[in-house]
């Protein structure tokens, strides 16, 4: 069985919008100044960031994300969420502006390294957007079994299994409650 590492973000279509499709943004993922480690930003429910004033010079800014089930709380109410199947990063404030496309979630995960050239005093803003999304469902970690809990497409074999499974553990309990 192969393992996928699912790349938890909270997605939000902003008003901007380019080549006919509205931008998402991607929440959460950390921007940390690799020569300075305490000057960090994350980004907001819009997926933009910044950092305060900078002297000048040559930075190196590493973008990471957190993975799903990292942040996937045992007190989480929800079982559905939406992922990118791609990533792009703007940065401006820099003496070039920065636009990297085609980004993995496997890239933020790892953390990917962004160098950026900044003039006396710039302030280093910019958005981490996603690509084409798609709806992941939860699937809890089953009793009895080594597999933990994980993110699943939905509509995927293995989501319709688990809906099968769960409905049918619902019957069996349901049935061992009337006869009690």
């Amino acid at each position: 069985m192969s393992r996928v590492t699912v790349l938890f973000i909270l997605v939000c279509a902003t008003p901007n919008t380019y080549g006919g499709e509205p931008v998402r943004g991607v929440a959460g993922v950390d921007v940390i100044l690799k020569q300075n480690l305490r000057d960090r930003a994350v980004t907001d429910s819009r997926g933009n960031f910044a950092m305060e004033a900078l002297p000048a010079g040559a930075y190196t800014l590493t973008f990471r994300a957190r993975k799903a089930q990292d942040l996937k709380s045992k007190s989480s109410t929800s079982k559905k969420v939406i992922v990118a199947t791609s990533y792009s990063i703007r940065i401006d404030g820099a003496k070039r502006a920065v636009n990297k496309s085609g980004l993995t979630s496997d890239d933020l995960l790892a953390g990917y390294d962004v160098d950026v050239d900044l003039a006396a005093g710039a302030r280093v803003r910019g958005q981490v957007a996603a690509g084409g999304a798609k709806k992941m469902v939860w699937i809890p970690k089953e009793p009895g079994s080594n597999l933990p809990g994980r993110w699943v497409e939905e509509g995927s074999a293995e989501a319709k299994a688990a809906v099968h499974h769960n409905a049918h553990e619902v019957s069996v309990e349901a049935l061992g409650a009337a006869r009690r």
